[in-house]
């Protein structure tokens, strides 16, 4: 349904995103090896890939760093590789259907191997990341199939010690032909800060890769969503709620999802469905968050209330920061002012700054 709160499976269940399926196809249907998907957090970057690769019918596994890191607080290879056989262990069914047969794969690959209760990893040190995808290529070269390895959320491999992965990523590129890497990431400056795409001296500058960028809904997409999700599950909402609910959430999918969620599923009033996702949705932004701000949480706190209060010009958030703060110099404002853009907390638009998501704000202003 539309107003299932986990990530989308089917193209049934994602609503309008036919324009970027269509290009993530494209790039697979002409065997392109890099492509980066980005968007800002709960905007459904993850329905659209796993949509998009179920679609497809590739072969492929979805590691999702993020949740590694949160789970692990690093990003080790022992990880990622428990990741991928996680993977093919929850969608055994789906593998199946394409005639994929997990004992000839993985038994040819050191360190995995298949038992009754599916894919498990030997934590053994000898096996590097480019040896796993160099054997995966090879496997697929036989069998002239492809094979996609997608790293949702992957800013996160910045916590990964001493491994380069934007090094892996352009070896892969340069010499895999049957592999394409899919990164998707929410945080779009430290994404593309990680893969260091635009300088020179760096291992992906110069390799084509193709970029998608989901947005959130327009105001009439809002509505549409939201008439639609209620209509499939028979509930009937006023058009007076809905407008109210678009006003307040900004196109934000992933919001407007739990609020149909909550109205619909759940059976709250209008009101209460509202209070919900802003308690829920503040808890999931808050731990994020925290991570962020604590080298300097006093200052980074100082400039996002003034945001959150009106303040929109660097002057006036400096001003804020000094009266609350204490003295700040203005090289180390503009660091932790950029920090803010860069990890998707800030939006710039015309030298003036906001906060794009409405939970954050309510985050800020009501929780901390």
């Amino acid at each position: 349904m539309l107003f299932d709160i986990n990530p989308k499976m089917k193209r049934e269940d994602l609503y309008d995103r036919e324009d970027e399926l269509e290009e993530i196809f494209k790039a697979l249907d002409l065997d392109e090896r890099f492509i980066t998907i980005y968007g800002i957090r709960r905007v459904g970057k993850s329905s659209l890939l796993r949509v998009a690769l179920r679609e497809a019918n590739v072969l492929h596994a979805i590691i999702d760093v993020k949740g590694v890191y949160f789970e692990h607080k690093s990003v080790s290879r022992i990880h990622l590789y428990r990741e991928i056989a996680n993977y093919f262990t929850r969608n055994l069914n789906f593998f199946n259907r394409l005639g994929f047969k997990i004992k000839d794969f993985f038994g040819r690959l050191k360190g995995f191997h298949v038992s009754e209760f599916g894919v498990e990893v030997e934590a053994i040190p000898q096996i590097s990341f480019t040896d796993l995808l160099e054997r995966i290529n090879d496997w697929c070269e036989k069998r002239g199939l492809r094979f996609v390895l997608a790293f949702d959320e992957a800013q996160y491999l910045r916590f990964s010690g001493n491994v380069r992965y934007d090094g892996v990523f352009a070896w892969c590129t340069d010499n895999l032909p049957n592999i394409t890497l899919i990164v998707t990431g929410s945080e779009i400056g430290v994404l593309r800060e990680f893969l260091r795409v635009n300088d020179p001296k760096a291992p992906l500058f110069g390799r084509y890769m193709r970029e998608i960028y989901v947005k959130r809904f327009t105001r009439d997409q809002g509505i549409d969503f939201l008439i639609q999700g209620f209509r499939e599950l028979g509930k009937k909402v006023k058009l007076e709620e809905i407008e109210d609910v678009i006003e307040t959430f900004d196109g934000i999918v992933g919001w407007l999802t739990h609020y149909g969620y909550n109205r619909a599923v759940k059976g709250m009033s209008h009101k209460a469905a509202l209070e919900e996702v802003f308690e829920e949705g503040s808890q999931l932004e808050l731990a994020e968050l925290e991570k962020l701000i604590e080298p300097s949480r006093n200052r980074y706190l100082s400039i996002l209330k003034a945001v959150a209060h009106g303040a929109t010009t660097w002057s006036d958030i400096k001003t804020y920061v000094i009266v609350k703060s204490g003295y700040i110099d203005d090289k180390t404002f503009t660091r932790l002012l950029k920090n803010l853009v860069k990890y998707g907390y800030l939006v710039k638009e015309n030298n003036r700054y906001k906060i794009p998501d409405p939970i954050v704000k309510y985050l800020v202003t009501e929780k901390l």
